[in-house]
């Protein structure tokens, strides 16, 4: 797959522009867990069908690929960046293709929020700032007829309803089609976009202004029939932001796919309180994952979430009537936690799983103030980065960030990584280790009585847990 395709041939100059577009390594994925195909990507190249397009994977791909596409001397090279480590790695490749005197574009998450500052890198010659499958174009359609381009484009929010299928021919689909997510054969798919809340430490709300779009459902139910009989998918995953923002329209949605195949979806949890889960359980839903961040009432006051702990509560309670299984995911080291608030979150994630077999704990992750948060700007704007490569060390493992409180560095340290083998989820992968196992229950006992106190007995564990990781998940253990 060394060569560019053109996936509707139209006009021959378009079609001899080549356009390389790059999905530059996250740092944490781990294939058949964690890895996902590019869909900022594919997204992109559904609406270059004329070009020549190609795509590299840095996270799959073999490395001497990219140098080989560079070599057939493409129109420009894209980038596509979140916020961390996967910004160094984007800056290296941008490197090389500034070496052949070829243009770069940046585009993401983190360019669309610090779009100039990322074109001040000497390695970017251009961002696109937003959704980006309109301004890229106009950026291709202008450095193809050798126009004048601004630095900074920024794009608009595009009508889903014209977005093409996703070109999944561009990649090796079979990298992408198992996951932890769900079981089975799966890929992920977006029906909507954006989301309406307003929690402080998101970046969502400045990205699409609190806006929720969707497609229409007889649309997307047509483009997920053809996706699941293409690939012979078992699942999708619906990887939206927030899917349960309208009873009515999800209804429709759940009702259109009638159990035809399972599907994963993220989802507030007081939302489910508003369903029939057992009705959307027979429609197909095989899990959910839900953001709860904090057990601490007042941190979900102070962080905007407009959720309470007793709707945690009770929307676990009615899953556990269902066969959907659920994973939760918490945040810790807020600028305002209080030990008794990091307590009840430990204890909100232990009550969670008593009281439902099917849930799941996922990882614990720090608070990372990203740019663009509310609580970033309002409490960590000292500690912010001043350039687009500064940024690659900021991410929700950095355990050395400055802005966290030295002596709680520790304890944050050790419920992060002890949360790998608390709540099952580790457990449903390797069910028969007889070492994870025993980790597992060492760990669940610990957090059960919020003892993580003693140090040469955690070191012992955490070397002994790391070792279990690095075996079972090799070089994608982190």
């Amino acid at each position: 797959m060394n060569d560019y395709v053109c996936l509707q041939p139209g006009d021959p100059e378009r079609r001899r522009t080549r356009i390389l577009l790059v999905y530059p390594k996250v740092g944490s994925e781990a294939r058949g867990v964690s890895l996902y195909p590019p869909l900022s990507l594919l997204y992109l190249a559904a609406c270059l069908k004329e070009y020549s397009v190609a795509i590299f994977d840095q996270r799959v791909d073999d490395p001497g690929r990219f140098a080989d596409l560079l070599g057939q001397e493409p129109l420009c090279v894209g980038f596509s960046i979140m916020t961390g480590p996967q910004i160094r790695h984007a800056l290296e490749l941008a490197g090389q293709a500034k070496q052949r005197g070829i243009p770069t574009v940046f585009g993401g998450v983190h360019a669309t929020i610090l779009p100039e500052q990322t074109q001040a890198d000497p390695n970017v010659d251009y961002v696109v700032s937003g959704e980006g499958e309109d301004s890229f174009r106009r950026l291709i359609e202008s450095l193809s007829g050798k126009r004048s381009v601004p630095a900074v484009i920024r794009d608009g929010q595009p009508d889903l309803n014209c977005l093409s299928d996703l070109p999944y021919e561009l990649v090796d689909a079979e990298q992408y089609v198992i996951s932890s997510a769900i079981e089975g054969r799966s890929l992920p798919v977006l029906f909507s976009r954006g989301c309406p809340f307003a929690c402080t430490f998101c970046c969502n709300p400045v990205i699409t202004g609190r806006r929720w779009r969707t497609m229409d459902v007889d649309r997307a139910i047509g483009q997920l029939d053809r996706l699941v009989e293409t690939y012979r998918l078992d699942s999708v995953i619906f990887w939206d932001e927030n899917l349960f923002v309208n009873p009515a329209i999800l209804h429709h949605l759940a009702d259109s796919i009638q159990g035809r195949f399972g599907w994963f979806a993220q989802s507030r949890a007081n939302a489910l309180l508003q369903y029939d889960l057992n009705h959307l359980e027979a429609m197909g839903v095989r899990r959910f994952s839900c953001g709860l961040e904090s057990g601490s009432p007042a941190i979900l006051k102070k962080i905007r979430k407009q959720e309470t702990v007793e709707e945690y509560l009770e929307a676990n309670r009615r899953l556990a009537r269902t066969g959907i299984s659920v994973w939760y995911n918490y945040i810790i080291a807020w600028p305002f936690e209080t030990l008794e608030d990091l307590k009840l979150t430990v204890q909100l994630a232990v009550r969670i799983l008593e009281e439902n077999p099917h849930a799941q704990n996922s990882t614990f992750y720090l608070l990372t103030p990203y740019p663009g948060t509310q609580i970033g700007d309002q409490y960590y704007a000292d500690f912010m980065p001043q350039s687009l490569a500064a940024w690659s060390d900021f991410g929700r493992h950095n355990f050395a960030a400055p802005y966290y409180e030295p002596e709680r560095v520790k304890l944050y340290e050790r419920i992060c990584f002890s949360s790998k083998f608390v709540g099952r989820k580790i457990l449903a992968l390797f069910p028969d280790d007889s070492e994870l196992n025993e980790l597992v229950e060492i760990m669940t006992h610990k957090w059960k009585h919020f003892d993580f106190s003693d140090d040469a007995e955690w070191e012992t564990l955490q070397i002994r847990a790391w070792d279990c990781l690095q075996r079972l998940f090799g070089e994608n253990a982190y």
